[in-house]
């Protein structure tokens, strides 16, 4: 019986560490960075992701931008914005409901991609 409970238990284990989903889901939450450059200008992007309390599929995002223009030498410009994103379990993308944005995530690589920008994760 005992031995029965043991192998039962370690069986759970090993498919939930690999249900993908489900560490997908897991890896959502946290800080991620993304840097741009190009000739004429410098913008560095912060992400931050936290769960809902109250529905388990729901996100907020805020993310913070900080954008230099190089031949003006202007002082860099900052930007503040909040969305909600609504995780798809079945297709594994976060979609934000006010402007319709999807959300990869690639928890093997530690990144998210947004359209054409990757972002790095810095905090699990």
């Amino acid at each position: 019986m005992m031995k029965t409970r043991t192998i039962v238990a370690g069986l759970a284990s090993i498919l939930a560490a690999c249900n993908p989903s489900s560490k997908t889901a897991d890896f959502i939450p946290g800080t991620y960075v993304n840097h741009a450059e190009s000739a004429y200008s410098v913008a560095n992007d912060t992400l931050a992701i936290s769960a809902d309390r109250d529905n388990a599929n729901v996100y907020h995002i805020v993310r913070r931008t900080g954008f230099r223009r190089k031949k003006e030498r202007q002082v860099p410009q900052y930007q503040v914005k909040t969305f909600i994103g609504i995780w798809s379990e079945q297709q594994q993308i976060l979609q934000i409901s006010q402007n319709g944005v999807l959300i990869l995530f690639h928890p093997d690589k530690n990144e998210l991609s947004i359209e054409n920008s990757t972002y790095l994760k810095l905090k699990k």
